[in-house]
């Protein structure tokens, strides 16, 4: 059942990108997400443009991720309202010179 709820979660997240994917992000064709096997969120901010990184990102990365986690929590709820889920414990890792590990809890409305 973890498989099946890992891939239909990176199913989600990445289809959340490209309905939300500027031209600033520049994203690759690449998939922005990826669920791993122990369902750890990997998000790979090397795939954004360097501008974008550097503009937004590299002088408080910390803060990006907190940022960007609040923006992403709505669409997470949403998908575990949609997978028959009260709450879960999502752990991502953050890609970008080094790796941030940042756990948020989510919980279906």
């Amino acid at each position: 059942m973890q498989k099946e709820f890992n891939k239909k979660l990176n199913i989600h997240l990445n289809q959340w990108v490209q309905n939300s994917q500027s031209i600033s992000w520049s994203v690759t064709g690449q998939s922005f997400f990826s669920v791993q096997k122990d369902s750890n969120v990997v998000v790979n901010f090397n795939l954004l443009s360097e501008t974008y990184r550097n503009k937004h990102i590299a002088s408080q990365p910390g803060s990006y991720c907190n940022m960007f986690l609040a923006v992403l929590q709505p669409y997470l709820a949403e998908f575990l309202i949609q997978s028959g889920i009260r709450e879960y414990h999502f752990t991502f890792c953050f890609l970008m010179n080094g790796t941030a590990f940042k756990d948020c809890l989510v919980t279906a409305a």
